[in-house]
Order: C-alpha cells, then structure tokens, then sequence
C-alpha cells in the first residue's frame, strides 16, 4: 500500500530534483516552487531553433544594453496590456526582441547568420532598446528614450 502526502508548503530553502520534480525558488517572490521534470524530445525544428538561439547570444550583449533591457523589463511588466504575461529576465526580453526583429524583417535577417557587423552595417533596430520601441519590435514604456545602449 502507498500513500501519498499532501502538504500546503514546502520546506523553506529545498532545491533541486527528487521523485521526478525540480524544486526551485523564484527570485521575486521567494517562493520555491515545484514542476515535473521534462526531457526534450526531438523534433524537426528544434536545430534550427538551437542554431538561432546560439548565433544571438554569440553577439555577446554590452553591459549597458543588458542593464537597459532589465530596466526596460520592470517599466515592460507595468504596461496594463501585459495582463499576467510578465518577463522576468533580461534574456527573456532579448529573446523577444530577436525574434520580433526576424518576424517584421525576414528577407534582410536571419538569427542563424547574424552578426555584430550586419547589425551595426545595416543599422537594424535590435542596435538598441530606443531603435526597436521606435521600430515597432516592443512596446512604448514610459521614458523609452532612455534606453539607447548599443548593443
């Protein structure tokens, strides 16, 4: 006979995996929460994602432009549009801010080829937080003029 326990709270401070379930503590709230462990299957678009997600991270963001997308996260999180879909990282905005750009430009970028010189030759809007808001990428924040951080 098994039993299975149900409690309301978990253990302040435990992380890390155990009977199929990651433990983790989100950083906003210091809650730790739990979720199933996953295992990635394959699919036929997956390398092609992985491709792309390497080739924007191999620009290697400045400091600056990572602290302008963190700030623009915290104005991003307030807009009233946004309704419960908040991002937490400044790699989360980046992400959507890349993609965006392939979307509204495909015949002139690809994430699997781009570099730091295409962007700063073609002067795409991903140069910096202003150029994209004034591009149409990501929303207008209050004092989007700010965030004008080369990439």
């Amino acid at each position: 006979m098994t039993m299975k326990v149900k409690t309301r709270m978990l253990p302040v401070g435990i992380q890390g995996t155990m009977d199929d379930m990651i433990y983790y503590v989100e950083k906003r709230s210091g809650r730790t929460l739990m979720r199933k462990s996953f295992s990635f299957e394959d699919h036929p678009g997956q390398p092609a994602f992985r491709d792309a997600q390497r080739q924007i991270y191999l620009l290697n963001p400045s400091a600056a432009y990572k602290q302008d997308l963190k700030d623009y996260c915290l104005s991003y999180n307030g807009l009233p549009k946004i309704e419960g879909k908040t991002i937490s990282s400044w790699c989360q905005m980046y992400n959507k801010l890349m993609w965006a750009m392939q979307k509204a430009m495909p015949e002139s970028v690809s994430l699997k080829t781009i570099t730091r010189e295409q962007i700063y030759t073609q002067n795409l809007p991903c140069i910096s937080i202003k150029a994209a808001v004034e591009a149409g990428l990501l929303p207008a924040v209050k004092n989007y003029e700010f965030f004008n951080s080369q990439l």
